[in-house]
């Protein structure tokens, strides 16, 4: 984008608008790497929740299957019920963990990062332009 740098009639002017991108940037470098730090978590997490929820899957369909073909009121079948109930529960818990730390959150925690990226970008450009500027007045 080009500025209307051509306005800033003194170095006072130019130092002012520097000031103020220093602190926007600083702010901006501070953000992304606290998004960088959150989306690199949010990796691991979101790969540890799917490989669990698969594991979870097939636990649940193995007692399923195993479930029915024991005796009522046997110790075996009671001790898998217990194992079916925790494995529900789990893969309950990770399903409602996977919206603030699953895939989609990854991909919302990338673009933050990204459109944060950009910002940098431009305001470094923004600081160029006035600093060239501030060499002319």
């Amino acid at each position: 984008m080009a500025y209307s740098v051509n306005l800033l009639t003194t170095a006072a002017e130019c130092d002012a608008a520097l000031a103020l991108a220093a602190t926007e940037l600083r702010d901006l470098n501070h953000r992304g790497d606290n998004l960088d730090y959150t989306r690199e978590n949010t990796t691991d997490s979101a790969t540890e929740i799917q490989a669990e929820m698969a594991s979870l899957t097939a636990e649940i369909g193995a007692l399923n299957t195993i479930i029915p073909t024991l005796a009522a009121g046997t110790k075996a079948r009671k001790t898998n019920e217990v194992n079916l109930r925790r494995a529900t529960n789990r893969q309950a818990d990770l399903t409602d963990r996977q919206e603030s730390r699953g895939p989609v959150a990854l991909l919302t925690r990338e673009l933050d990062l990204a459109q944060v990226q950009v910002q940098i970008t431009e305001t470094n450009a923004y600081i160029a332009a006035v600093t060239a500027r501030k060499a002319v007045v």
